[in-house]
């Protein structure tokens, strides 16, 4: 029972707890929302696509229906996702110099070494996913992330160009 006793070893089981309940995703479903169709109409298992979403991505992620223009827009549909992972470190460093001077209260003089601790949270920075049509036979994916100092840069940008001159 010392571990509960400690407020560290209370969050640690809270977030265990939590994790535990917190379902898993991994996919960015913008198009699932845009075509209201359900994740599992293109997937087997993410990120494994069945026949139905190979032949949607082949299409340049198009139903070959109204809904591909970019004007319609479902209401429930905004293509972004924001994504911020925190992180919790712990450094601890043994045999730290000190000066004796520095601790309050103390009229002592000298030196010493003794271990230190800090404990805290961090963000990774955020990841902002959008994705979409442009117009008939072009699409996009945008992944601008930012680092821990707030400076954002392009992980990745894709343009799909499809069913150009009359090929598939």
């Amino acid at each position: 029972m010392p571990l509960f006793r400690n407020r560290y070893g209370l969050w640690l089981l809270f977030a265990v707890v939590f994790l535990q309940l917190v379902p898993s995703a991994h996919a960015l479903p913008a198009f699932a929302r845009k075509y209201g169709l359900r994740c599992s109409a293109c997937h087997e298992a993410w990120p494994m696509l069945n026949y139905f979403g190979q032949k949607f991505k082949d299409n340049g992620y198009q139903l070959m229906n109204d809904r591909d223009a970019p004007i319609w827009l479902n209401p429930s549909y905004w293509p972004a996702t924001f994504r911020m992972t925190p992180n919790w470190h712990r450094d601890t460093q043994n045999r730290a110099p000190f000066d004796l001077e520095s601790i309050p209260g103390t009229t002592q003089s000298g030196s010493g070494e003794r271990s230190t601790a800090a404990t805290g949270f961090d963000l990774s920075g955020l990841d902002f996913h959008t994705a979409g049509t442009l117009e008939k036979n072009i699409s996009f994916y945008l992944l601008p992330s930012s680092d821990p100092t707030g400076a954002f840069h392009f992980e990745q940008v894709f343009a799909r160009l499809d069913n150009l001159l009359g090929s598939s």
